[in-house]
């Protein structure tokens, strides 16, 4: 699998004239899924001098593209709001388009838009970028390849499953046992397949809620 991090300048976005408008204002943003591919609900968790949370609310308040704006929570240098936004054009839709998938929330901070997106084939990641090079300014800041594995296994888990798969275990049919691994690895049976079991349910709970 491979990792396209990015950051854009989006035209006509609300995002992005928001963070212009408060530049010092670090913005990570939690999408809610919407049914209209138009609108959507965020969540905003906003980190910046709380003289100018009043200032923000009233500014989308305003805004024509933010139907709703609801605070949800105020404590010291964050704020938290729900809003409902409604334009033409999200980055969301383009990397959606694509077979592409969120590794990391996005965030907004000194007029840009920061992603890091998961894709299967290298070969989107190109057509993702010159869709997205029409909509801003877009810098692209990381392409390569990623293991995804390292965040969901203990360095245990990845051993033990990585080698099993090597010698054939997942083969159909299997090229080798359970006791032949712990054999190899001065391991118990019973340690190999308790670190297999868990090392499989987390990545079929991972790969389950990307399809």
């Amino acid at each position: 699998m491979y990792k396209f991090s990015f950051r854009i300048q989006h035209k006509n976005c609300s995002e992005t004239g928001l963070s212009i408008k408060f530049p010092k204002h670090h913005i990570t943003i939690l999408d809610i899924q919407a049914r209209d591919p138009k609108k959507k609900q965020y969540l905003y968790h906003i980190k910046g001098n709380a003289k100018d949370f009043d200032k923000i609310i009233s500014y989308l308040q305003k805004s024509k593209t933010y139907r709703l704006t609801k605070e949800v929570e105020r404590i010291k240098d964050t704020l938290v709001l729900l809003v409902v936004l409604y334009q033409q054009g999200y980055i969301q839709n383009t990397i959606q388009k694509y077979n592409g998938f969120f590794i990391d929330l996005h965030t907004v901070s000194e007029g840009y838009e920061y992603w890091h997106v998961g894709v299967i084939e290298r070969e989107t990641i190109e057509k993702m970028r010159k869709e997205l090079k029409k909509v801003g300014k877009l810098d692209v800041l990381y392409i390569g390849k990623v293991d995804f594995t390292q965040h969901l296994l203990s360095p245990q888990q990845k051993n033990i499953f990585q080698y099993a798969y090597q010698q054939g275990y997942y083969e159909l049919p299997r090229k080798t046992t359970i006791a032949k691994i712990a054999s190899l690895l001065s391991l118990t049976p019973a340690t190999v397949g308790e670190h297999l079991l868990k090392a499989e349910n987390k990545l079929i709970h991972a790969m389950a809620k990307k399809i």
